[in-house]
């Protein structure tokens, strides 16, 4: 038994060549998470992302940065970072350089959210500086089709705006004739993105964002070229991906999917749903399996919202690899997972693993891993524990729950990424007792 889960793990620690993006060391990742911390009016990434990311970074390792948004009429949340003018190129460049320094590599996550966009967002002086200079403003929120975001009792949802908690808004079609303005949006994103200093790019296509929208036809319910079928849902995915291939090749390229369950069980985003998820999510895994991609990351369907808090007995870290069963054999490239993953859960056909919550929470959770992996092929010394993440810190503005996790040489303070850092302020989990997925292993063995 210890010889599978040793060998399992082992293959996080041998290096792989990622298209063009570079050669990693390792194949544990940063998963592309929501942040809300860049600068104000501006939504250039602070000062506090450079220290953020220049302390996850690691010789050989790839973190995907927050989600950035391609242009104005993509702004959701509070605080998300911009990635369509000079000041947040430049900005960018300073988070890259930092990076680069420590070896790593970092991929930079295009973002449009669709109709999670609240219409207030216009107002940002951002967005308003944005169409005083283009004059062709960007206003949120668009999407496949005018269906707004509801809750199970079929009631609108409700969201977070400057001003507060409102209610989703009725969002506007997308008009076939507006689908180059959006290409467009998209290949300038990409080449900011390079000038920036980023070693690629990943195209959001998941977790109820615009694209996934378009898959879905739960919301998509056009009769046009963009609808109906699974070919023409999948349709703004290929023609996104060839825009941004317009500007670099496909190995510095990577797409997120997040395909679910719904409307028969398993996890979907802002009510995105269809009537068989399968057959679409099946063609666009074979439509982006014609590309030479540096990669494909899937979203497992098992986070489980209310049990976030809890990492001990969080029920997603124990459930299956739904995705990798179905999908894995129709994509032959780099598959990255991410959704769930443990310590004790690394033994999959996944070519690289994305951890999101543990990563933010460890800065430093490539050495812990390793330190596990050597533990259990070698015995010795215990392995260290992980920062207990926090999640009431994830959304939030300040350093807090931000750069202050320390790593495990954190005391020692003569370098850089130490700044910040505070050593026993959150508690410790024990990495084999992460949910219960150790033992729910061990008894299949």
């Amino acid at each position: 038994p210890s010889l599978i889960l040793n060998t399992a793990m082992a293959k996080l620690f041998t290096p792989l060549q990622l298209g063009h993006i570079g050669r990693l060391t390792h194949r544990v990742v940063l998963a592309p998470l929501t942040r809300n911390r860049s600068s104000e009016p501006s939504l250039a990434p602070s000062p506090l992302a450079v220290q953020y990311y220049r302390q996850r970074a690691s010789n050989g390792g790839l973190l995907i940065t927050e989600a950035t948004n391609i242009s104005p009429e993509s702004l959701a949340y509070p605080s998300t970072p911009g990635i369509w003018n000079q000041e947040h190129i430049d900005a960018w460049r300073q988070v890259t350089d930092a990076v680069h320094e420590k070896g790593g590599f970092l991929v930079c996550q295009l973002w449009h959210t669709g109709r999670v966009a609240h219409p207030s967002y216009a107002s940002h002086p951002a967005a308003q500086r944005y169409a005083s200079q283009t004059n062709v403003p960007r206003i949120p929120g668009v999407t496949a089709s005018a269906v707004p975001i509801t809750n199970r009792h079929g009631k609108r949802g409700k969201t977070v705006t400057y001003d507060g908690i409102e209610e989703h808004a009725m969002p506007r079609a997308l008009a076939a004739d507006e689908v180059p303005r959006l290409l467009e949006d998209y290949r300038h994103a990409a080449r900011n993105a390079l000038e920036a200093g980023f070693d690629g790019v990943e195209v959001h296509a998941a977790h109820g964002y615009l694209i996934d929208q378009f898959l879905n036809n739960g919301v998509n319910q056009r009769d046009d070229e963009y609808g109906g079928s699974a070919a023409n849902r999948c349709r703004l995915l290929q023609e996104v991906v060839d825009a941004v291939l317009d500007v670099m090749p496909s190995s510095k390229v990577g797409v997120r999917l997040s395909p679910h369950e719904s409307p028969n069980g398993g996890n979907t985003y802002y009510g995105c749903k269809d009537s068989d998820p399968d057959v679409v999510y099946t063609h666009a895994i074979k439509l982006l399996n014609t590309y030479n991609l540096a990669y494909l990351l899937m979203t497992e369907p098992r986070w489980v919202g209310k049990h976030d808090a809890s990492p001990e007995t969080d029920p997603g870290f124990q459930m299956p690899l739904l995705n990798l069963q179905k999908f894995r054999h129709l994509y032959d490239g780099i598959l990255m997972g991410a959704g769930g993953f443990t310590p004790s859960t690394m033994e999959n056909d996944y070519d690289l693993l994305a951890f999101g919550r543990w990563f933010l929470a460890n800065p430093d959770l490539p050495e812990r891993l390793r330190l596990y992996h050597d533990y259990q092929e070698r015995g010795g010394v215990k392995p260290p524990a992980l920062n207990r993440y926090e999640r009431d810190s994830f959304y939030t503005q300040e350093a807090e729950g931000y750069v202050d996790y320390p790593s495990l040489d954190a005391g020692n303070h003569d370098k850089e990424e130490h700044e910040g850092m505070v050593t026993g302020k959150y508690a410790l989990v024990e990495q084999e007792d992460v949910g219960t997925s150790l033992s729910a292993i061990k008894s299949k063995l």
